[in-house]
């Protein structure tokens, strides 16, 4: 992983072999970022998941082989327990065309991911009982 900060952004690199959350989360912990984020490149076997709210739980799903990332998203906050809780969405591209997208658990990039960060104050999560998830918090 590569980073720079530039006019209140950080532009974040991360290489074939890194891996996705683990990586932003690390970043977020050693620099004490928070904010939003939008990237695109390439990842290998994705764990992806569909929050149920009937069930109150995430769905997951892995699928196997390199992908195009269209698109990634999402933002990084704390918890009131102190941990950095990175939440990201993406869409995913097979080299037949079809696409998936949801929640992403992880990934492995595979060429290389390459990321905004919208840098700001400490964004806050809490639990919200009606749906058992944390939510921001302002």
């Amino acid at each position: 992983m590569r980073y720079k900060f530039v006019n209140g952004k950080a532009i974040i690199i991360l290489d074939a072999g890194d891996k996705v959350i683990k990586s932003l989360q690390e970043f977020a912990k050693k620099e004490n970022i928070f904010g939003f984020f939008f990237g695109l490149g390439a990842v290998k076997n994705p764990i992806i998941a569909y929050y149920d709210l009937s069930r109150k739980e995430y769905i997951k799903k892995q699928f196997f082989g390199e992908f195009e990332v269209t698109s990634i998203m999402g933002n990084i906050t704390q918890d009131t327990e102190g941990n950095v809780i990175v939440h990201a969405h993406i869409n995913l591209a097979d080299n037949s065309m079809n696409c998936w997208g949801g929640h992403l658990i992880e990934a492995e990039v595979s060429v290389t991911l390459e990321i905004i960060v919208i840098t700001h104050e400490k964004i806050s999560r809490k639990l919200d009982d009606r749906f058992k998830l944390k939510l921001i918090s302002i």
